[in-house]
């Protein structure tokens, strides 16, 4: 079976017929989660991947897929007369922020790999790059469960927090294109209903701890106009407060229109949120916030975000106090969701910390890597 790598057409929309490659792609990445994590919980949709290449505003993508030369519909290829995608790249260039990088991701069908897929992909992602005059490589790595610390195989991350198996095939490639381990960062899972005497505890005290100088908003599928600014200083906050260890990042800057742009991306692919904010009452600043995503379509699980608090008011137990009251709300919004799903970096002991009181629990994570592109070598010529 031959296969050759194309530029991904772009389509309006999942049901275009020039969607194929869209709908291929997102078949690749649930099949990917799915033998790789056990679930395909994340997995991007076709709608999500077509909203996200129709503006880019603010961060520029290319998408290549592997595509199979001799499949057809009726044999198992992509539906509505497409080639049957195999495996995928995606090069994302932030417009504002960190212009010197290039985040990259490659993946194949778990049915297609040691073809040489993989490494064709990862040149042609790193060719997209250098024509976008980056100058450095970002990629990531999942993985389903940290291997044990005697484990043979196991990497641990530079800075101590963290490991990863040696063996993935994710990490082989990126690791033979001359990209380095610079971090971890762990996944955790909510199995929900979460321990509502546990929960009610936590935020009591933190109440309590918070005092009367902090009042909570709570505020669904939109954000009021008035708390935009302040929403999207704590956004920045988070970028700038964030540890993320042997990484050169710049902070991202946010604003009203930048925030108000992420909400109609979220609304263009029919997910919701609700998001819970402490305010200062004798300054009417937006201190803290949390966010708590969710997709109907995918009614089992939601995502959260965003958990951020100013630094001169820490000390309030804010960050728990907002998660708390969030989690509540969620719960009364959407009482069939079964889990929560949300990352934190190995290095972020405090926010680890409030997620593990929660009740949530390790569940795999991702390695994330990178390299000067002058530094990257080639695979497959």
């Amino acid at each position: 079976m031959s296969w050759h790598i194309v530029e991904a057409p772009h389509a309006d929309g999942p049901d275009h017929p020039d969607a194929w490659a869209y709908r291929g792609i997102a078949e690749v990445e649930r099949a990917v989660s799915l033998a790789d994590r056990g679930l395909a919980d994340g997995a991007p949709t076709a709608r999500e991947i077509a909203v996200a290449m129709a503006d880019q505003t603010y961060r520029r993508r290319h998408r290549l897929v592997a595509v199979d030369d001799g499949a057809t519909p009726a044999d198992g290829g992509t539906p509505a007369g497409g080639p049957r995608v195999l495996g995928h790249g995606v090069v994302g260039c932030d417009l504002l922020d960190n212009v010197d990088v290039a985040d990259v991701h490659v993946a194949v069908h778990p049915g297609h790999r040691g073809r040489g897929i993989g490494a064709a992909l990862a040149d042609a992602v790193v060719d997209r790059a250098r024509a976008e005059g980056r100058s450095r490589l970002l990629a990531e790595v999942e993985f389903a469960a940290e291997p044990a610390a005697d484990a043979p195989d196991a990497v641990v991350a530079p800075t101590g927090n963290g490991r990863i198996s040696a063996g993935l095939p994710g990490l082989r490639l990126a690791r033979a294109a001359g990209l380095d381990l610079k971090m971890i960062a762990r996944r955790s899972v909510l199995d929900l209903p979460a321990d509502a005497d546990v929960v009610a505890r936590l935020e009591q005290e933190a109440r309590a701890a918070a005092g009367p100088d902090y009042r909570l908003h709570v505020w669904e599928d939109d954000l009021p106009d008035r708390w935009l600014d302040g929403y999207a200083a704590l956004v920045e906050r988070l970028t700038i407060d964030e540890p993320n260890p042997g990484l050169d990042l710049e902070p991202e800057h946010w604003d009203a229109a930048r925030l108000r742009y992420e909400i109609e991306q979220a609304r263009a692919v029919g997910s919701r949120f609700v998001t819970t904010c402490a305010e200062h009452v004798p300054t009417g600043e937006l201190v803290a916030a949390t966010l708590l995503d969710h997709d109907p379509q995918h009614p089992s699980y939601s995502d959260q975000q965003t958990t951020v608090v100013l630094p001169e008011h820490r000390g309030h137990r804010l960050g728990m106090l907002v998660k708390c009251a969030n989690l509540r709300e969620h719960a009364r919004r959407w009482p069939a969701v079964q889990r929560i799903w949300t990352w934190n970096n190995e290095d972020n002991p405090h926010m680890l910390a409030i997620n593990v009181a929660m009740g949530f629990r390790p569940a795999g994570g991702s390695a994330v890597l990178d390299a000067a592109l002058a530094d990257v070598r080639p695979l497959s010529r």
